[in-house]
């Protein structure tokens, strides 16, 4: 964990009155953004209360594994992690291990059986009391055996955090929990009911973030369109929220996240198309296009209805990319609904697509369902949507050759430097890959620079410097 972000009202770190060295904490954060952002309270809960953190675990004196459980690979990521650090604890017994997160909520005391040498599991409603536990644990040496309930927990602006993100760029979560039933998530169960942080909350991190040199917010939720729709004075929205956030100056780019399909308004379009700091890019899980297994799923719409979105999202932002997601071999799913999907995609046109083949979650409605397909079909299904993606995702990039384009520049290095466009998510999209400037115009990390693109792959593009020092232009 990199950097506290000091936030108002936020406790001051206590000094330590004894000799004894302030214990060492190390985080490992799987899963998604919205998991980060809950590390990142942790981390500045601990760090208040005057812990110090390395990225090693062998060498800290407590292990706190933030774990992912949406599906059968992250929980089995998670456990293949917390058998790693059982092993560290194991040579150790000295250190403290706590595994957090979804996990938890999943799997709840079946950890402790599972892994003996957990000295503590916490749910994610138990994320803004990890510094008593710990004092708990060091104390009595105890394992605390913690109620696992539905989550209600949401930070706000007050709660410190510690940035993990690179120096320009930082997520803000403006809810917690989600509103649906799709038929193959667990979210619900793991996150609780939808829950939005209060606009005046969101927008005064917003500014403390600036104020530490943040250049790109990236707002994220499990569903960022449904953003205010339960708070009780009403009138809040996520396009007022993004038209809020536009106005704070600092901001050079403002990214949205998890946009929902059914909640994709005029109004939000054109506070995308108006505000010049917001980037003209729209994360859109659609997750199919077959009319008959949309419905199983759970999700509204149909083919047609996303090409026509699609068509109106790019007639108020004609360079807008567009990400989404799609589940392959979901139960009943016929060779003529793949087709389907698979011209969908040919008409639609996405920038960005990650594929998932379906997992047979158990607690799911999805689970039970009749029709579920071999593993070698879902496998097959997946390797020709993603086959078909790439062509895609080539001539979409390679449109943007002898153009030029504002990167936010992430790595340096000799050989080449590194960064992202507007078109650019952390880490689940692609890089703006350059050449390097002439040593006496040295580039940082955290700074803006236009480039000319010059090549394209299918998933990144590269390019060389023609001036440094822009601010952020979508």
């Amino acid at each position: 964990m990199r950097r506290r972000c000091p936030k108002s009202r936020a406790p001051q770190p206590r000094r330590q009155e004894t000799a004894a060295p302030p214990p060492t904490v190390s985080i490992i954060s799987l899963g998604c953004p919205k998991n980060e952002v809950d590390a990142e309270i942790m981390a500045g809960l601990l760090a208040t209360a005057g812990c110090d953190f390395t990225d090693n675990p062998e060498v800290a004196d407590i292990i706190i594994v933030n774990t992912c459980a949406f599906i059968a690979p992250a929980v089995r990521e998670a456990k293949e992690t917390l058998s790693k650090m059982s092993k560290i604890k194991a040579s150790d017994p000295s250190k403290l291990l706590i595994c957090a997160g979804c996990l938890p909520q999943r799997e709840k005391e079946g950890l402790y059986s599972e892994f003996p040498e957990l000295d503590a599991v916490i749910a994610p409603d138990h994320i803004a009391q990890i510094e008593t536990i710990i004092r708990r644990l060091a104390k009595r040496r105890q394992t605390p055996r913690l109620e696992i309930a539905s989550p209600e927990y949401l930070y706000d602006h007050a709660t410190p955090r510690l940035l993990s993100t690179p120096p320009a760029t930082a997520y803000i979560k403006i809810a917690e929990g989600c509103l649906h039933a799709c038929s193959f998530c667990t979210i619900p169960q793991l996150r609780g009911r939808y829950r939005s942080r209060r606009p005046d909350s969101v927008v005064t991190e917003a500014e403390a973030l600036v104020n530490l040199g943040v250049r790109e917010l990236i707002l994220i939720a499990q569903d960022t369109t449904a953003y205010g729709r339960d708070l009780s004075d009403g009138g809040a929205n996520i396009a007022s929220l993004m038209a809020a956030l536009a106005r704070i100056e600092g901001i050079d780019w403002l990214r949205l996240m998890y946009a929902y399909p059914g909640e994709i308004t005029d109004e939000l379009l054109e506070v995308f198309a108006s505000a010049k700091n917001i980037c003209n890019y729209i994360d859109l899980p659609l997750q199919h296009s077959a009319p008959r297994i949309l419905k199983a799923m759970r999700r509204p719409g149909a083919g047609e209805e996303y090409l026509r979105l699609i068509e109106k999202i790019r007639s108020f932002m004609p360079e807008a990319a567009l990400r989404s997601a799609f589940i392959v071999g979901f139960p009943g799913e016929t060779e003529d609904e793949f087709r389907n999907l698979l011209r969908f995609l040919d008409n639609a046109q996405i920038d960005r697509v990650g594929a998932f083949p379906f997992y047979c979650e158990a607690g799911t409605t999805a689970a039970d369902l009749p029709g579920q397909l071999p593993a070698a079909v879902v496998q097959e299904r997946y390797e020709t949507l993603m086959l078909r993606q790439q062509d895609i995702a080539r001539e979409k990039n390679l449109a943007w050759i002898e153009k030029e384009l504002d990167v936010l520049i992430e790595n340096t290095g000799d050989d080449e430097i590194s960064g992202r466009s507007f078109r650019d998510a952390p880490e689940i999209d692609g890089q703006v890959l350059l050449e390097p400037p002439a040593p006496e115009a040295a580039i940082q990390p955290g700074e803006f620079v236009r480039a000319r693109i010059t090549a394209a792959t299918e998933y990144d593009l590269y390019g060389r410097i023609v001036s440094s020092q822009t601010t952020g232009a979508t």
